[in-house]
């Protein structure tokens, strides 16, 4: 991969050309800010994206996940300068995360591994990753994978079927969603190019048609008019995507008209504007047009189109005195990069009308990443010898960093992501593309219109232009990237979480020579000592005192330290996707890896059989353990009203308060920001009596509370009459008490003292190394049957532009079918995907 120098020399030339704007786009200084703070963007402030090539697409409980994490510049896809720390996590179905590792990224990337829990519950996961730096984003854009695990015990042997059928796309579907296409009415998606429709034009639109699960659908339509009269028919096709153009008329309304089941639905068209501006882009490979139109009287005069891929600026145009209403300029894309092109028209005052993406392939990009093996066919055991080469189009070598798998055919699925679509189309537009390798692996005409509509409907998901322009990109960061592990936290008054205190810090690390260090808190309280490196977990206490020291018990410090690990509060883009998800070759795979583990465990020496024994016992259900773990927190037990913020679906929206009106006896007056909340039979003489509010124990004032943030909060507690009694006489109103999350859900509030914390400071992951055996040397070992699903997995594939790499690995004792996929990341940022097969045959 390229260099920080290198970059930085890059940089400052990229900056200087920036610098030397157009003469006549300096008559607006709006134009020259909005270039500058794009080649800010691009040069010195980039984000950063990361990519997971994992061995398999599916795997069973028990099984290993062996991934490799690349870590790279988001504009340049060469290494990042920024983060050296990588977070990577499985999740289930539910957004909970059953695994997490934190990863030293050293040279852009890192290996790791994830063993699959024995008590996972089978369906779809999902693989995500990010460096703390990525979620200084408004619009996160992480990496995730689905990942589909299998329940499967040694006690039985059932193994999952589905019976499938083929949709009107030709792709499997099961016949419940089958259904679910044939009785569901049709959502209907309107995308004007451009932004929007504009009268006395002609337009083109996009349309996108989905069923209620988001799941594209092929069919056939209609533009018509408010008499019912077709203007122009549309057809959808892979993905639900449509497009149509048609000239616009002044003070008419449209519909798009489909027939389902012999009934006609009708879908009004987004109006169009009266004045305005069309942006057209037609992409025809080796060059792009742009055509610019307005119906507004000299419209064009003073407007600005530029053009940017990533964040890099490839065209501008500044229109000065032009008395046209239309202009059309042809962009080569010889000397272009791979990926989305983002054009933008701004009005004479600076503002964004109109925009369209247009994905640039540049045959001159293409590599050409050569697999090969000294055979095609192997026997049981035979050893297989790679050869790898990478080169381009001219047939120079090329070198990068590469990662490789050899697995059965069965544990891949067709519609993975891989490397290329990650960084070049889905990490872009956020996440949300369906099956993205599928305009990866083949350049048809057909493939090459429904790109064009996909860009068409998609829009530009790493920055706004309005909020770009305001804000900048150069303000102060939330998450600073990190180059180590990091100790931080921050120091409060002792009685009062909620306000902070400026303190001298004081670091001891317990580990082997004691490590100290001292610094003192900013305005807020908050205090950051590293970055250190270590994989054993360590002991560290921290020490803080007021830096003007008082012996009063009101000026004690108290100390809070972070989580080692974020918290992400995202939205799972995949959970559509993945909800549907039923691997084709499930069956197949399950009797390979039910084999494997019934051969481990007959051969495992550690394994003793015993006789059965029957143990009975009442098992408290699971909201008894959580009541039980959360009434834990509290100095009254367990309370008749409570709300648990992890049970109530869309619980994260309006206020704390808002979550009261849930409860029986409760009222909520008034919204946000000016409510009140009686609990009924709450009053005396003088009337009704408002209640006493306690944040974890803390009285605080209903503002206070109306300001809190609603993920914060883990349950609430109302508590009545004798409930409340505990509380003394400012309980006669009733007593709302909150509890916010603390670490990880359902976890007791550790005791504290005044002006000490300490902790245990998890190391970085410590990877384990794949065992890939060696026939050609005899040993009691090899007495075992091998059946392996994956034969090899190498994660630090070096490859240079001078010297041949090679490879080898044995087979196993499974015949059939085996695919080695290698991805990975040439030293001039161009990402690589291949796949060879071969055969292992009795």
């Amino acid at each position: 991969m390229k260099t920080a120098d290198t970059f930085c020399i890059y940089s400052l030339v990229l900056v200087l050309l920036f610098s030397i704007y157009d003469l006549d786009a300096q008559e607006n200084p709006v134009f020259n800010t909005i270039q500058g703070q794009l080649a800010t963007y691009a040069n010195l402030t980039p984000p950063e994206k990361v990519y997971v090539q994992t061995d398999k697409d599916c795997y069973t409980s028990g099984e290993t996940i062996w991934f490799k994490a690349y870590v790279l510049n988001g504009i340049t896809h060469w290494e990042s300068d920024k983060s050296r720390v990588v977070y990577v996590e499985l999740l289930n179905s539910k957004d909970s995360i059953i695994a997490q590792r934190k990863l030293y990224a050293n040279s852009g990337w890192a290996a790791g591994d994830i063993t699959v829990p024995q008590d996972v519950k089978e369906g779809p996961h999902v693989l995500r990753a990010y460096t703390k730096y990525m979620l200084n984003d408004s619009e996160l854009v992480l990496f995730q994978k689905k990942i589909t695990i299998w329940s499967q015990q040694l006690n039985s042997n059932d193994i999952p079927e589905k019976k499938f059928e083929k949709d009107e796309r030709g792709e499997e579907t099961s016949k419940n969603q089958i259904a679910l296409l044939n009785t569901t009415k049709p959502i209907v998606q309107f995308f004007p190019e451009g932004g929007n429709l504009v009268a006395g034009l002609t337009n083109v639109m996009g349309l996108k048609i989905t069923d209620a699960a988001g799941t594209g659908i092929a069919l056939q339509g209609k533009i018509v008019n408010e008499d019912g009269t077709q203007i122009v028919p549309f057809r959808s096709f892979e993905f639900g995507l449509a497009s149509t153009y048609f000239e616009v008329k002044p003070d008419t309304d449209y519909y798009a008209q489909i027939e389902i089941n012999g009934v006609t639905e009708k879908y009004p068209v987004p109006r169009p504007l009266s004045k305005g501006y069309v942006l057209q882009v037609s992409n025809y490979g080796e060059y792009v047009v742009v055509r610019v139109s307005t119906n507004i009287n000299n419209g064009l005069k003073g407007t600005l189109l530029l053009g940017h891929l990533r964040g890099q600026l490839i065209f501008k145009r500044f229109e000065k005195n032009s008395n046209e209403d239309t202009y059309v300029i042809k962009i080569l894309t010889s000397k272009l990069d791979d990926g989305v092109a983002h054009f933008t028209l701004f009005d004479p005052n600076g503002e964004p009308v109109s925009e369209r993406l247009s994905f640039i392939e540049n045959p001159k990009n293409n590599v050409n990443f050569s697999v090969k093996s000294d055979r095609p066919k192997y026997g049981f055991r035979e050893q297989v010898a790679l050869a790898l080469a990478v080169q381009d189009t001219k047939g120079a070598s090329l070198g990068g960093h590469f990662s490789m798998s050899v697995v059965t055919q069965n544990s891949l699925e067709k519609e993975t992501s891989t490397i290329k679509s990650w960084l070049l189309l889905n990490s872009d537009i956020g996440g949300m593309v369906e099956n993205p390798n599928y305009f990866f692996v083949d350049d048809s005409r057909a493939r090459d219109y429904v790109l064009d509509m996909l860009m068409l409907t998609h829009g530009w998901r790493r920055f706004i232009w309005k909020s770009f322009i305001a804000e900048g990109v150069s303000k102060e960061l939330a998450f600073q990237p990190e180059r180590g592990i990091m100790i931080s936290g921050s120091t409060t008054a002792f009685n009062n979480r909620y306000r902070p205190t400026k303190a001298i810090t004081n670091l001891n690390i317990l580990a082997g020579d004691v490590y100290q260090e001292k610094k003192p808190t900013n305005a807020q309280g908050r205090f950051s000592f590293g970055p250190f490196f270590f994989k054993d977990s360590v002991e560290a206490i921290v020490n803080a005192e007021r830096a003007v020291k008082s012996k009063r018990a009101a000026d004690q410090v108290s100390i809070y330290l972070d989580s080692p690990y974020p918290v992400v509060q995202v939205k799972n883009p995949l959970k559509r996707q993945i909800d549907k998800a039923t691997s084709t070759y499930a069956k197949p795979y399950l009797k390979e890896t039910y084999r494997k583990k019934l051969n481990d465990f007959k051969y495992d020496p550690k394994v003793t059989k015993l006789k059965e024994v029957v143990v009975k016992a009442k098992i408290k259900t699971r909201k008894e353990l959580i009541n039980d773990e959360l009434s834990s927190r509290t100095l009254y037990g367990e309370a008749r009203n409570r709300i648990l913020l992890d049970s109530i679906p869309s619980a994260q929206t309006g206020s704390v308060l808002d979550l009261l009106r849930r409860i029986p006896g409760v009222q909520v007056f008034g919204s946000f920001p000016n409510q009140s909340v009686l609990i009924r039979g709450a009053m005396n003489f003088g009337g009704p009596i408002g209640p006493l509010y306690l944040l974890d124990g803390i009285p605080m004032s209903s503002d206070f509370i109306q300001s809190l943030p609603v993920p914060d909060v883990l349950f609430i507690d109302v508590l009545q009459s004798s409930e409340a009694a505990l509380y003394g006489s400012r309980s006669m109103g009733g007593v709302i008490a909150i509890y916010t999350r603390t670490g990880k859900n359902f976890e007791e509030t550790p005791e504290r003292y005044p002006g000490i914390a300490n902790a245990t400071i998890p190391g970085f992951y410590k990877t384990r190394e794949f065992y890939a055996p060696n026939y050609a040397t005899p040993a009691p070992k090899h007495d075992k049957p091998d059946y392996r699903t994956t034969l090899d997995w190498v994660p630090d594939i070096n490859i240079t532009e001078k010297e041949k790499t090679k490879l080898n690995f044995y087979t196993g004792d499974t015949a059939g079918k085996y695919m080695i996929r290698i991805e990975g990341i040439t030293s001039d940022g161009r990402p690589v995907s291949a796949l060879h097969s071969f055969r292992v045959i009795d």
